[in-house]
């Protein structure tokens, strides 16, 4: 009888068994049979499929995967060629266009389309004036911080910019001294991010002090950077390094460490103001903290990730700016010729210190400015907008609701059609008669309800460090080539070789 119980067991477990299979096979069969039909659909006859492009990109997801982590290139890199064969609008995914004329760059930026959440949400700033996807729940945010990011503002708090800068310009005459030239992308982003860091925070993470302009932070913000990809396409990569405990992240990527030592700064200035409110009294200027505690229940969290938000903005753009330009005029003696004449006869005593307000009424400076920002992919990657509530027009194109779109700065600033001299650096080109029209094109900011928050600040910082840097010091290249500028898109662009190095003389007059 037992015997019998047994058998009949075996059976029925195999019997199950071979049922639990044929049950997966068809349904795996099935979910491969609508894939299959949903993706023909998608690609010959869905709401996009008028639109050019591969035909990888119309099919699946993984085609921009594929471009950036197999082969290895920028996409910004891909959509010139993709451009150049198909046309001003590409299918760059299965839901996803990407434009290139700049038309569609106000058609798109300037409406009050949400942002795309795949994009946005692997920075990890989703309580941020930058991170919340629709303008309605930026708007309230932005408004509380607009009046300290003020032009009037920036203006009165000029000097705190001024002191960085002139603290920049004294370690660079000491490399000098010593014989040594300076990476001037390290000692860039040393001075911004001691800039961003008082302004907001009326705490400086004193990055200049570092020997060499090797600040922790900025190391730490460099190594990220290629992060951003594998964070972007595989979410889940991101979630489990974000979960590490501080002493294993320490373990598995010391170059981390000043990135942790600014986390347990802004985590500690947090934790105080939301304990008592009263300290903020005590800064020697407004913070962030100030308009932001105006806002009910605001969160640790949200004040943390606006702050982080803040610190990426405000120190690659005008670093990236400033050593852009730097080489740009050192390989080109007529820019700097004139750029230097310039400068020294507004500002003959270098004992004496020139406001913001004044230098932005320099001609040729101005002009310098403006060249340098068209030049500088100050976010590389298009800006991603899902199209809604209803279908939009984009450049004469009729565009689904829900389609994702985008145009990257550069297809706005290298258009051939608009700034005539294309790839070439020619500051004289903002000097000429109707250069006041190209200046709705120049879009380093983007446009819209979207746009930058720092730009007013950006600006003091440009104008403060072209006018010391170039009047204080005659620069010439240690060995510097046109390659070591090539960059990764990384959302922000990546610079990933030697960076731009100088010799740093000081002028005595």
């Amino acid at each position: 009888m037992a015997v019998i119980d047994l058998y009949d067991l075996r059976a029925s477990l195999l019997s199950d068994e071979h049922f639990t299979r044929t049950i997966l096979f068809r349904l795996a069969t099935f979910y491969l049979l609508w894939k299959a039909v949903a993706t023909t659909y998608s690609v010959f006859f869905g709401p996009l499929s008028k639109f050019p492009g591969p035909r990888m990109a119309a099919t699946t997801q993984w085609y921009r995967t594929y471009i950036e982590l197999v082969k290895n290139v920028s996409m910004s890199t891909k959509l010139k060629e993709l451009h150049e064969q198909y046309g001003p609008v590409v299918r760059i995914g299965p839901n996803e266009l990407h434009f290139s004329s700049p038309t569609a760059y106000n058609a798109i930026y300037q409406q009050k389309f949400d942002k795309e959440p795949i994009l946005y949400k692997s920075f990890g700033e989703d309580e941020s004036s930058f991170g919340y996807l629709s303008v309605k729940e930026a708007k309230p945010r932005k408004d509380l911080l607009n009046p300290l990011f003020s032009r009037r503002e920036t203006i009165r708090m000029q000097g705190l910019v001024q002191e960085k800068v002139d603290k920049l310009c004294k370690n660079m005459v000491k490399r000098y001294e010593e014989g040594k030239s300076c990476n001037m992308l390290m000692a860039l982003r040393c001075a911004a991010m001691d800039v961003i860091t008082t302004f907001c925070f009326a705490k400086s993470v004193d990055s200049l002090d570092e020997p060499d302009f090797e600040a922790p932070i900025i190391i730490a913000m460099e190594s990220t950077l290629p992060s951003f990809l594998l964070f972007r396409h595989f979410p889940l990569i991101r979630w489990l390094v974000f979960s590490l405990p501080p002493w294993l992240t320490m373990v598995t990527a010391p170059k981390m460490k000043g990135l942790l030592d600014l986390q347990k700064m802004l985590s500690g200035q947090i934790a105080e103001v939301k304990a008592d409110p009263s300290v903020l009294e005590k800064t020697p200027h407004r913070t962030i903290y100030h308009p932001l505690l105006q806002e009910a229940n605001v969160s640790a969290k949200s004040l943390y990730e606006e702050g982080q938000a803040m610190l990426f903005a405000g120190t690659d753009t005008v670093s990236n700016t400033v050593m852009l330009a730097i080489f740009h005029i050192l390989e080109n003696p007529a820019i700097h010729k004139r750029l230097q004449e310039e400068l020294i006869e507004f500002w003959p005593d270098l004992n004496t210190t020139p406001r913001y307000e004044e230098l932005e009424k320099l001609p040729y400076l101005n002009a310098v400015i403006k060249e340098s920002l068209r030049h500088t992919p100050a976010v590389a990657a298009g800006l991603l907008r899902i199209v809604g509530p209803e279908s939009a027009n984009i450049d004469g194109y009729e565009v689904p609701q829900g389609t994702v779109i985008s145009m990257a700065i550069l297809f706005m600033h290298m258009n051939k059609t608009i700034f005539r001299h294309g790839e070439k650096f020619v500051p004289e080109a903002w000097l000429e008669p109707g250069a006041k029209e190209l200046e709705s094109k120049l879009v380093p900011f983007s446009k819209g309800p979207r746009m930058c928050l720092g730009q007013n600040l950006a600006y003091c910082e440009l104008y403060l460090m072209f006018a010391n840097i170039f009047r204080r010091f005659d620069l010439t290249l240690d060995g510097t080539v046109a390659s070591d500028l090539e960059w990764r898109e990384c959302f922000l662009p990546w610079y990933y070789k030697r960076h731009i190095h100088c010799y740093t003389k000081p002028r005595t007059a």
